[in-house]
């Protein structure tokens, strides 16, 4: 059961579901990266906008990726992006700096991206498939 937040008006598992209220757009997240990593991170939502019921949420620490639940976080800071994704497996390889089971069928990784060049096919495959083990 969906509980909307009074406040912020957010989605959530539930009410006492631990969350901000913060919302912030994606102008106060580029605002805080180099040329570089603005372009990167236009590129990469320029990505996820080609995946099916998408909802982008910009909060104060990060800008949240949902279809339904959030299958992608993305930290913004000047120099990269952190990424943290959810998989159904372990895929402990470099660039893959954090590989934690959070459940019996979720993995958290977690991936620092330092420029457009290391938006690969790789790490795209990596997205769809959090994107597919969310929507099902």
């Amino acid at each position: 059961m969906t509980y909307i937040c009074p406040n912020c008006k957010r989605k959530l598992s539930g009410p006492n579901q631990y969350h901000s209220c913060f919302i912030t757009d994606k102008e106060t997240h580029l605002q805080k990266m180099n040329v570089d990593i603005s372009e990167l991170f236009e590129t990469l939502l320029s990505y996820l906008a080609t995946f099916e019921n998408l909802e982008i949420i910009y909060l104060k620490t990060c800008v949240q990726c949902k279809t339904g639940a959030t299958f992608l976080s993305i930290y913004t800071k000047r120099n990269h992006l952190i990424l943290e994704f959810q998989l159904q497996r372990e895929e402990d390889q470099f660039p893959i700096y954090l590989c934690k089971r959070i459940s019996k069928n979720r993995v958290l990784h977690r991936i620092a991206v330092g420029g457009l060049s290391e938006f690969d096919q790789q790490l795209k495959n990596w997205l769809k498939e959090a994107y597919q083990t969310i929507r099902k």
